[in-house]
């Protein structure tokens, strides 16, 4: 009798998008004040996280089916600085980043 055990690697996807731009100009289109973490956005329009959960609950401005295709988006302040050009100075440590990107996509299924 053979037991047979096989290895299954699931792939992890990255739960948060990071948003890389000189300058983050995203506004939310409900409080008109700039997001704080991670926020919410689809096409051009953006939520921040208050705004988005209160509108899920509630639907009074935008009904849920629309908020569903809202994706999670974190801007690149927190891993890297651009001083106001296309290059990249780093904040925080590649393996730092890749730990906590491998940390929320294990949460993000419980």
């Amino acid at each position: 009798c053979f037991l047979l055990c096989l290895e299954v690697f699931v792939l992890m996807e990255a739960v948060v998008s990071t948003q890389s731009t000189g300058n983050n100009e995203d506004t939310c289109d409900s409080c008109n004040r700039p997001p704080v973490g991670d926020y919410f956005v689809y096409k051009n329009k953006a939520l921040c996280r208050n705004c988005h959960s209160f509108h899920s609950v509630y639907g009074e401005k935008y009904p849920p089916s629309y908020l569903q295709a809202f994706s999670k988006v974190r801007d690149c302040s927190e891993i890297h600085f651009h001083e106001g050009t296309s290059a990249k100075i780093k904040l925080k440590d590649p393996k730092m980043e890749t730990k906590q990107r491998y940390r929320e996509a294990y949460f993000a299924q419980y």
